[in-house]
């Protein structure tokens, strides 16, 4: 109850037009605002690159980018961008090649990471790194790794989703072409506090 509270008065800020300041949020605060997102935008399908509501969707990139923006920052645009915003900063936590979110690679893990993918598709825009995917991790619910992202092919509880909505965060098989390469707090986002 309260955490719905929480969401609904967020909801309320964000739509008043008013935006956070860059170091006002932390980890936590960024995944909520994320997941707001969701319950405001997700009826929205996946548009292949937009960034706006306004026009019916967002991309995985699209999403992420108005969620920052939303958060007061001002984030690159495209998931390669992203991610090397993120490496550039300090904050990025290679992962490639890890198959298991019980690794010891994933012990840093905490809600607001940025989560970024390779191989999803295959990129023409000439992009300097090979990252196709991102989203947002939220938390881990009843034994489940949970993110924001917009998709059309990621998948809840088994269920296939399209658009931007919460969804299970998992990682590829060994043999997939998909790769997850690592995730890493927003620059300007603060750490949560470790949890005990």
């Amino acid at each position: 109850m309260l955490a719905r509270f929480f969401l609904v008065s967020l909801l309320i800020l964000l739509t008043s037009g008013l935006q956070a300041k860059e170091s006002s949020l932390n980890g936590e605060g960024l995944a909520k605002l994320a997941q707001v997102h969701v319950t405001k935008h997700g009826n929205l399908k996946y548009l292949f690159g937009s960034a706006d509501p306004k026009r019916g969707g967002f991309d995985c990139s699209g999403a992420i980018y108005y969620v920052l923006r939303q958060a007061g920052l001002k984030p690159p645009r495209t998931s390669a961008q992203q991610y090397t915003w993120v490496k550039d900063a300090g904050k990025l936590h290679a992962t490639k090649g890890i198959t298991s979110l019980n690794d010891s690679a994933f012990k840093n893990l905490q809600a607001g990471h940025l989560l970024f993918w390779s191989g999803t598709y295959r990129p023409t825009d000439g992009r300097k790194v090979n990252i196709t995917h991102v989203g947002i991790y939220l938390r881990k619910q009843n034994g489940k790794h949970l993110m924001a992202s917009s998709s059309s092919s990621r998948s809840r509880n088994g269920k296939r989703l399209n658009g931007y909505k919460v969804t299970d965060f998992t990682l590829p098989n060994k043999s997939s072409k998909v790769k997850f390469e690592g995730y890493g707090l927003p620059p300007g986002i603060r750490a949560s506090a470790k949890r005990k």
